[in-house]
């Protein structure tokens, strides 16, 4: 089920090519004769935008944007559509997306319910492939799927002894892998496990295929020569036409240096963005994982330019709460598992020190509340060491389970919050039934009671996690309601109003990218990155907005996509 974008890479060509001959004609164009929702600090509506250029010329009635412009124009008309600015999606993973979509075969919850289905799939799957090659997947997650809470040695070998076979969950934290990868990547039970990281072994200390980080699984996956074949430039291209077509107009690649190794992801970045295809932005966060090589090679803070950017450095300071590895105060459901510590609060205190340092934003991964207790406490001692992040916008990613003392403490440290909000819609029941209980359950995700708190919260989609679906991530944020139980709400009293969604997915994340003076709303000066709905979110019952198209996504005043 791997897409493919060959049509979406003609569309830009000839929507490039029509828009060329429009410049001729006109310099300036203005938009006017919809909904122009500018999302700026009052959340203003606007008759008009006039675009010269990549910039934002003006903004306001269409009589003063006529008199602002300077020569002709050309008018388009939005025919009563919604305009809003470019949708930003302030974590996801660029590169690994790209390279995920490219050799992979999807096996998640849109499609499959049941862990049963998934193994007859790849079943019938496995014979398609030439001989050698490996089967991957990815995507599959035992916390919503019926069937085993994992996929070991014993599931994977009766797909195939004689290939390897390799499957990501969904979360991106775990993976699972048959007898017949590890042998190819040469790891027996004398592997060592990496910080962090663990292959996991049964009650007889034998490897059992399942492998927790990335830092594990890798060393397997890198084993797989199709690794090499791969157009990982031809690949984020694609990926980024996707987004697209979701309205996404700034993307980010959280954890850069895991697929290429350090300054590379960088380099290849840059050059994707020299591709005319290319169809957005890119924000950067090279991630502590590649330590050595970037000491080796580095990358500079606020390295690149308009369209990629290095603006942040990424830590993970624990794992995943569906995958059971994610750090918590109490024990999991049934379980004697804590979930697991990526780095202490010691080793967080000292890349906070050197990073903050350096100038970089923090980003720092954080699932489990006591993961959050101790990015929380690294922040406020580092900060009695002299560390001063008080203008670098240091953010929680996920903070997925959130106590009222912990907010309060974002509140005092300043640090804001970005959401992984599919946690709700998608996991909200096995939260609730299989892995917290509903008490812990309704701390998920607490994106009213941070905006209550005056701290700035942002939705993200984690790609591949997620899909990047801007409108699915806005309706869940409103309704809270759930995959599993569509009538159940997880928690009412966190909904947000449409209109913070829409904030949280335009300036808020342009804020917490370091780029909200450029992008995020529609305003004078700012680049013209702006996204046309066919109807206004705020005006529809909100189970009908992930039904809202995106009509065209324009770049740089640029279209870069249209429905039509």
């Amino acid at each position: 089920m791997k897409i493919r974008y060959a049509g979406i890479i003609l569309l830009t060509v000839l929507l490039a090519s029509c828009h060329t001959s429009k410049e001729n004609r006109a310099e300036v164009k203005i938009f006017t004769g919809g909904t122009i929702l500018t999302v700026d600090k009052d959340f203003s509506e606007a008759e008009a935008v006039a675009v010269k250029g990549n910039r934002i010329i003006s903004v306001g009635r269409l009589r003063d944007v006529r008199r602002a412009v300077d020569g002709n124009y050309e008018l388009i008309d939005l025919e009563g559509k919604t305009m809003l600015p470019g949708f930003v999606d302030p974590h996801n993973h660029v590169i690994n997306g790209a390279m995920v979509n490219t050799i992979s075969e999807y096996v998640g919850m849109a499609d499959f319910r049941t862990t049963e289905e998934v193994l007859a799939h790849l079943n019938e799957y496995e014979n398609t492939l030439a001989p050698g090659e490996w089967l991957v997947a990815s995507s599959w997650d035992p916390s919503i799927m019926e069937g085993p809470e994992a996929l070991t040695f014993k599931e994977l070998d009766q797909i195939s002894t004689e290939r390897a076979v390799f499957v990501l969950n969904a979360s991106g934290h775990l993976a699972y892998a048959n007898s017949k990868a590890f042998e190819s990547a040469g790891i027996d039970n004398s592997v060592i496990d990496p910080p962090g990281a663990e292959f996991v072994r049964d009650e007889d200390g034998e490897l059992n295929g399942v492998m927790k980080n990335n830092l594990a699984f890798m060393q397997v996956l890198a084993a797989n020569p199709a690794l090499a074949d791969i157009d990982l430039e031809l690949a984020i291209v694609e990926l980024m036409q996707k987004f697209a077509s979701m309205g996404i107009t700034t993307s980010t690649e959280q954890l850069l240096g895991s697929v290429t190794g350090g300054r590379g992801d960088f380099d290849l970045l840059l050059k994707a963005a020299e591709n005319p295809g290319f169809t957005g932005r890119v924000r950067a966060y090279p991630g502590y994982t590649v330590e050595e090589s970037l000491q080796e090679n580095p990358i500079m803070v606020n390295e690149g330019n308009d369209l990629v950017r290095a603006v942040g450095y990424k830590l993970v300071a624990d794992g995943s709460n569906q995958g059971f590895t994610g750090f918590q105060r109490e024990v999991y459901m049934g379980t004697c598992n804590h979930g697991h510590e990526y780095l202490t609060v010691r080793e967080l205190i000292k890349y906070i020190v050197e990073k903050t340092e350096e100038g970089w934003q923090l980003s720092i991964h954080g699932n489990g509340d006591r993961a959050i207790d101790n990015i929380l406490e690294a922040f406020e001692r580092a900060k009695g060491y002299g560390a001063d992040f008080s203008e670098l916008r240091p953010r929680i990613e996920h903070t997925s389970i959130l106590h009222d003392g912990q907010i309060q403490k974002m509140k005092e440290l300043g640090i804001s919050a970005s959401f992984l909000i599919g946690h709700v819609h998608y996991w909200g029941v096995d939260f609730r039934d299989n892995i917290f209980g509903e008490e812990k359950a309704w701390l998920l995700d607490r994106a009213k009671s941070v905006e209550d708190a005056g701290i700035s919260y942002t939705l993200h989609s984690d790609y591949p996690v997620t899909f990047a679906d801007p409108m699915q991530m806005i309706y869940t944020a409103v309704t809270r309601e759930t995959w599993k139980e569509p009538d159940y709400v997880l928690n009412p009293a966190e909904r947000v109003s449409v209109e913070s969604a829409i904030r949280a997915l335009t300036i808020e994340a342009a804020w917490q990218t370091m780029s909200d003076h450029e992008i995020g709303s529609l305003e004078e000066g700012k680049f013209a990155d702006l996204v046309i709905l066919d109807r206004d979110p705020r005006k529809v019952d909100p189970r009908e907005i992930p039904s809202i198209d995106i009509v065209e996504t324009w770049v740089d005043g640029r279209q870069v996509y249209s429905r039509d």
